[in-house]
């Protein structure tokens, strides 16, 4: 007897790997689409740091290995001198460097997108400070409105207690 579980899984798996294969080609495309466009809209970089990491490591132990091949070549203890404690010292060494330099640039990029945004920011603040002067305007007009006070005055007495000068304003619009 079989049991569903058993019949769907063997059909999720070419539909994962088929998603996995669609979104790697969409990157692909992708990333030869920014590297042509000559308006420099996008950074680009940030996407394709992950890929220069790796190859970057790659050509690190590419590099390492040859120097350990030219070291047996020499000698046979300078080779293994170089296999088990130069070349992993030197490799940890510069990943991290690399890892490091990488991580920097990705900071500055992301740096660069933020004050993108807070430039539009900006607009946007520089665009809602002449609705405030209007908003000021308004309340200046609604304030010599002289049935205005007796709208908001709730069965004889008044919101909030009026101070002097208050006085002295509804004095100086009314004369």
């Amino acid at each position: 007897m079989v049991d569903n579980n058993e019949q769907k899984t063997p059909e999720k798996i070419p539909e994962k790997f088929g998603t996995r294969m669609r979104r790697a080609f969409f990157w692909v495309v992708q990333y030869w689409r920014e590297l042509f466009n000559f308006k420099f809209d996008k950074y680009m970089i940030i996407q394709v740091l992950p890929g220069v990491y790796g190859i970057a490591l790659v050509a690190i132990a590419c590099g390492l290995i040859y120097v350990c091949v030219e070291a047996f070549m020499a000698s046979t203890w300078r080779g293994l001198f170089y296999f088990f404690f130069a070349a992993p010292l030197t490799f940890l060494v510069l990943a991290s460097v690399l890892r490091a330099l990488l991580e920097f640039y990705m900071v500055v990029f992301k740096m660069s997108e933020h004050v993108d945004e807070l430039v539009g920011l900006r607009d946007t603040v520089d665009r809602l400070s002449g609705i405030s002067d209007s908003v000021d305007e308004m309340v200046a007009v609604t304030r010599r409105i002289p049935f205005w006070r007796a709208l908001s005055v709730s069965s004889g007495k008044t919101s909030k207690p009026r101070s002097r000068k208050a006085d002295r304003e509804q004095e100086k619009q009314s004369a």
